[in-house]
């Protein structure tokens, strides 16, 4: 029988070397000390049939392991919790915005998590574990992974203010020809990764309300700086959003007098060349009587007085004050 739905299994005991369960047994150790740990691939039908026939999760639960869509939420149970998280996509050639769920079934003595892709919190957990200082608990175990995933957002926000930063720059010294597509792409990367923080307020709020035994007030204070972190993001991506709203009104007022400017500059010309060409087309017809026909200055004497109107008509728009 192919184990490809399990990527990893240990288990994990306070003051012992963590062992590595073997994943063709698909059994859980069920030891009253420590905790077993299965991590498992949520697009291999056998997950499903793992997580049924050796665990006791209730089906709503093994559903949301396995959804296609999720969005981060928290459902408690008994002496349990259902965790759905998201981290940024930091694969390679991925983009930050393209959020990955984090899924975990964690009780006192028994860990599930599922992924559809490579997330770096938990390589993080599976690197502890082989340098032989994994999470002692299951309470240390979810501090870890909501310390290691929030941590990670950081400088990506770092990187979103500096670019809407220096885009106010430009503008501000109206060289903002190249930044509306930079704006656009912040807007759309803050209002994706609002999307998903977000609802992570909630998730935190209501483990901190729970009364576990593993969870215990220490770990407590670790997901309390974590609140305090998302909350900071989210604020953050607040800012940016209304900072690249401004910024792209900013933009649009300035193409807006750009165009008005050249609109005026034609309607100027425009009327300076009206009476000009009301005065050529009546000399142009062809009827008998026309002045200076005969003479052979007219279309020089002519040409002055089209150029003495043209001198009147600009010194009377700057006394107006038109341009």
């Amino acid at each position: 029988m192919s184990n490809s739905h399990l990527i990893h299994g240990y288990h994990i005991e306070p003051e012992k070397e963590p062992k590595k369960l073997p994943l063709d047994s698909l059994d859980f150790v069920k030891s009253k000390k420590g905790y077993d740990w299965f991590h498992l691939c949520a697009s291999s039908p056998k997950t499903r049939n793992f997580l049924e026939e050796k665990t006791d999760i209730e089906p709503i639960i093994i559903d949301a392991l396995l959804d296609e869509e999720t969005r981060p939420r928290a459902l408690i149970k008994d002496n349990g919790a259902l965790i759905i998280l998201r981290a940024m996509n930091l694969q390679n050639k991925e983009t930050p915005e393209d959020m990955i769920s984090i899924r975990m079934w964690i009780d006192d003595h028994k860990i599930i998590t599922t992924r559809k892709r490579d997330i770096k919190a938990i390589n993080d957990i599976i690197g502890f574990i082989k340098d032989g200082n994994p999470p002692e608990t299951t309470g240390d175990f979810l501090v870890t992974i909501t310390d290691r995933l929030y941590e990670r957002m950081e400088p990506y926000f770092v990187d979103m203010e500096d670019r809407i930063s220096h885009s106010e720059e430009l503008v501000a010294t109206s060289l903002a020809e190249d930044v509306s597509q930079d704006i656009a792409i912040a807007r759309k990367r803050a209002a994706i990764f609002a999307r998903y923080v977000t609802p992570q307020k909630t998730v935190l709020s209501n483990l901190l309300n729970t009364n576990f035994k593993w969870l215990t007030e220490k770990h407590k204070e670790h997901l309390n700086e974590s609140l305090e972190m998302v909350k900071r993001y989210i604020e953050e991506l607040q800012e940016l959003r209304d900072r690249s709203q401004f910024l792209n009104d900013e933009l649009n007022n300035a193409h807006g007098r750009r165009l008005n400017n050249i609109t005026y500059i034609f309607s100027v010309a425009a009327t300076i060349f009206l009476p000009l060409g009301f005065i050529t087309g009546l000399m142009g017809i062809n009827v008998g009587g026309m002045p200076g026909v005969e003479n052979a200055e007219a279309f020089w004497i002519f040409t002055g007085i089209c150029m003495l109107i043209i001198v009147v008509q600009v010194l009377l728009f700057k006394k107006l004050k038109w341009f």
